[in-house]
């Protein structure tokens, strides 16, 4: 699958340039968002309904449906009166990718975590995080939550800052890094066209996993108050790991697995994935049945659009996943698979995985 992956996340980048956002429109803030309908709580057999092949079709979190319709894009994303902020924080750490390229040399690089707080924010409560990833080609660090060109941040905002006024979330900030870690004088002059020959494409989701553990989640959680209650040493992000998670779309949803659950699941109870996998199934079942055997997955949460060119290869992990490892993912339960009628590999589909996975974790 490697030759296919990269051809096609090149598509990817190459559409992304194309992307035509709808604007996020103003509505009545005590209607239904989108198609949440009151449900029964998450449960096999009320939580969910199946197709004939038995697989789930829709699924409900904190009393409200998961959500499948387009429609629901604008909705989800308008403005609210009480607004949240994005707060910087910067760090040093090592390309691991180019350090792997280049035995023997080491590369340290600055870099730069967005970080959403609620507008109801109190340094005395704690707070769970998400750990938000971009995917290929995207601004970095800044996609999901700032202003910058090709960005979403008016949108996310709006939708993090909805879910918060209309009591979904609660306690809860995002944190959003970048796998990207070009060395001084590394960094491509352009990126778009970069991105569709990057020789370390697949590397950055595959090693991103050393960063985040040992300098993202230490930095964000010694600076926010979360479960961990200041103690970031290995031993206490285990123990507060029921109230972290991991999610990010493309490339980033490839990170998902290949760095936050084949090499951190000590770390995170949750996890989403939009929009592809590409990740050795193999390899993956060995590790969760090996060194992470003890460890539950709280949630999975996995979305994909009906036209996007990353449907089949998630589509076949998914199979794989609830095929063969049934002991450990339970669709309707722990496991959930939401398809977009229509969907394509864009923001509108990744901003309906990111209000459905912020109502199934925590």
């Amino acid at each position: 699958m490697n030759v296919t992956r990269r051809d096609l996340l090149g598509l990817a980048a190459l559409g992304a340039g194309s992307l035509a956002l709808s604007a996020c429109q103003s509505g009545d803030k005590g209607a239904q968002t989108g198609n949440v309908t009151a449900q029964a709580s998450l449960a096999p057999g009320d939580g969910y309904s199946k197709d004939d092949s038995g697989r789930s079709t829709t699924y409900q979190a904190k009393g409200h449906e998961l959500l499948t319709g387009l429609g629901s894009f604008e909705t989800i994303c308008q403005p609210r009166a009480a607004q949240g902020r994005v707060e910087q924080l910067t760090y040093q750490t090592h390309s691991y990718v180019w350090e792997e390229a280049n035995p023997g040399q080491e590369f340290l690089v600055s870099k730069v975590i967005n970080v959403w707080l609620p507008a109801d924010y109190d340094a005395s409560r704690t707070y769970d995080v998400l750990y938000l990833m971009h995917g290929t080609g995207h601004e970095g660090a800044g996609y999901w939550l700032t202003d910058e060109e090709d960005c979403h941040g008016t949108q996310t905002r709006g939708l993090l800052d909805g879910m918060v006024e209309d009591g979904l979330i609660k306690d809860v900030i995002v944190a959003c890094p970048s796998y990207y870690s070009f060395p001084v004088g590394e960094e491509p002059a352009d990126v778009l066209a970069y991105h569709q020959a990057d020789p370390h494409a697949d590397d950055w989701p595959r090693l991103f996993w050393k960063e985040l553990r040992e300098s993202v989640i230490p930095l964000v959680e010694s600076t926010y108050p979360t479960h961990t209650a200041g103690d970031v040493s290995d031993a206490g992000l285990a123990a507060s790991r029921d109230h972290r998670a991991f999610a990010g779309l493309s490339r980033g949803s490839m990170t998902s697995v290949n760095s936050a659950m084949m090499h951190c699941l000590d770390l995170f109870g949750w996890i989403g994935s939009y929009s592809g996998i590409w990740a050795d199934f193999d390899e993956f079942r060995g590790i969760l049945e090996g060194q992470y055997a003890e460890l539950p997955v709280r949630y999975w949460y996995n979305g994909n659009g009906s036209k996007d060119f990353s449907l089949q290869n998630h589509e076949e992990f998914r199979d794989n996943v609830l095929g063969q490892m049934g002991d450990r993912f339970a669709d309707g339960q722990n496991y959930c698979w939401v398809s977009f009628p229509g969907g394509t590999h864009d923001y509108d589909c990744w901003a309906l995985d990111l209000y459905n996975s912020l109502l199934a974790f925590f």
